[in-house]
């Protein structure tokens, strides 16, 4: 990850909100390891807040990727209108790299490893996090559910935090490789 005295990472949005979520999520393993020494403030409502700030980040960082793409590759597409089918469509309205957003694709669809974070962050859209409270009073494991009731994810918050901001990483390192154009900095 990007050391935080790197100014060139202001320049780069999508490695921006990357180390954003880092951020993030070493707050909520500092929370972890830190809550039976907290005593002013409510830990589940920084953890919530460190969740909120987690997943705005991390999925963020799919949106600016997006948007990199529509700009590099001089799309067309307003910016309030920019999401991975406009972007996908154009691509192949063009001609261009039509099979740069494959990963992506297959991660969004139904049950996929991102489709289920964008659920996950859905969820927490609506009401507090079971998670947040799993997180600071024990081990076990929290689920992150789906629409779909059969659909279930048991893992641990930060565990699960890290994996899918490494998958992230590398879907942005993967796309990026695969247009020299999307290249950082």
């Amino acid at each position: 990850m990007i050391s935080k005295f790197d100014s060139n990472i202001l320049t780069d949005r999508v490695e921006f909100k990357l180390y954003g979520a880092e951020i993030h999520l070493n707050h909520l393993q500092e929370i972890q390891l830190n809550y039976s020494n907290m005593e002013k403030d409510n830990p589940v409502v920084q953890a919530e807040l460190e969740i909120d700030c987690f997943l705005a980040q991390i999925l963020g960082a799919v949106d600016c990727l997006l948007i990199l793409i529509n700009t590099r590759l001089e799309l067309g597409i307003a910016i309030g209108k920019v999401d991975q089918a406009t972007i996908q469509s154009a691509l192949n309205a063009r001609t261009k790299n039509i099979s740069l957003l494959t990963e992506l694709s297959q991660a969004s669809e139904h049950n996929g490893w991102l489709w289920i974070l964008k659920e996950f962050r859905n969820q927490t859209m609506q009401s507090p996090s079971e998670e947040a409270q799993a997180l600071l009073f024990d081990d076990r494991t929290t689920s992150i559910r789906s629409k779909d009731p059969k659909e279930l994810i048991n893992k641990n918050l930060i565990s699960y935090f890290q994996q899918s901001l490494n998958r992230v990483s590398e879907l942005v390192n993967t796309i990026r490789m695969k247009e020299p154009l999307l290249s950082r900095y």
